[in-house]
């Protein structure tokens, strides 16, 4: 999801909870969206106050006027901005729909005209959903039944902090108490979902890992580590990636015939699936085990072509 996709359903998001009669507050709003409060009173001050009757209330907290609640849009610009928002809603949660459209009228439905390259996972478990929000909300731990990929289950108590999306599938970011790191979960393999009785406290290390990796990670295998590689790019790859560099990915050197760029990974999968994806227009510099595995991987893929 890109930058401007977050912002609009952050300040969707925003917008919906003040015009169902509630009070925000900026320093909640940063911690439940992992970014900066400056960016929240960004939100509510230049995008939010310009455009509809809100009140500072003091003390970061933010409501819509007594009896002010908005039933709809006059301005054809205003129109074409909420029908967007809507159908970046629609494309994250198409189960709820009938909410996002309540919550958010129009006269003329702009959202139809609009194709967004957006595959959301569905959210068919709502009610875990609704319960992660709420742990994380209220500060709360959370226990459940974890299955890995290799079909073996775990107990896992957490602190959960964030519900992510990582390439259209959803995920809990959450300390884990066993490990003491911060971990990603994938939702639908959590099972036995029941949260604890007692609040939690962040510290000030945890909240700062967490800003740092809300920032930079792009992808579900975040646990704490990190590692680096550095690739060589030429060809399609050169092109793409130079115009589409992905947030954990960053140019060394430019050359005419390719480019040295360095990758931030938690998993090798991260670069063994970017690199099988590019070939033969890509290849790792500086690690040989790695580099290892492709030939493998190639070998194994030549050897069924027989």
């Amino acid at each position: 999801m890109t930058k401007s996709q977050k912002a609009l359903i952050r300040q969707t998001t925003i917008f919906s909870r003040l015009n169902a009669e509630e009070t925000v507050n900026v320093k909640t709003l940063a911690e439940e969206f992992g970014i900066g409060i400056r960016t929240i009173q960004k939100d509510m001050n230049e995008r939010l106050a310009s455009t509809y009757d809100i009140v500072d209330l003091g003390h970061g907290n933010y409501a819509f006027a007594e009896g002010y609640r908005f039933k709809g849009a006059d301005d054809e610009e205003e129109k074409i901005a909420i029908s967007l928002m809507k159908s970046l809603q629609h494309s994250a949660i198409p189960d709820m729909n009938d909410y996002i459209d309540s919550a958010l009228p129009t006269a003329i439905n702009y959202e139809e005209m609009f194709l967004f390259d957006l595959d959301f996972e569905p959210i068919d478990d709502i009610g875990t959903f609704k319960i992660i929000l709420k742990a994380i909300q209220w500060r709360v731990g959370l226990e459940f039944t974890y299955t890995k990929l290799n079909d073996d289950t775990k107990e896992v108590t957490v602190h959960p902090y964030r519900i992510a999306n990582f390439k259209n599938y959803w995920y809990l970011i959450a300390y884990d108490l066993s490990d003491e790191k911060i971990k990603t979960y994938y939702l639908k393999q959590i099972h036995k979902l029941h949260t604890l009785y007692e609040n939690f406290i962040s510290d000030e290390a945890t909240e700062k890992e967490l800003e740092v990796m809300c920032n930079r990670i792009d992808s579900p295998w975040y646990d704490g580590g990190k590692h680096q590689a550095t690739l060589r790019v030429s060809g399609d790859a050169k092109f793409y990636l130079e115009r589409h560099l992905p947030r954990h990915m960053k140019i060394i050197e430019q050359k005419e015939n390719d480019t040295m760029m360095q990758i931030d990974y938690n998993n090798e999968t991260e670069v063994l699936s970017l690199v099988k994806k590019w070939l033969p227009d890509i290849e790792i510099v500086d690690n040989p085990e790695l580099s290892i595995k492709v030939d493998e991987a190639i070998q194994v893929y030549l050897n069924h072509k027989k």
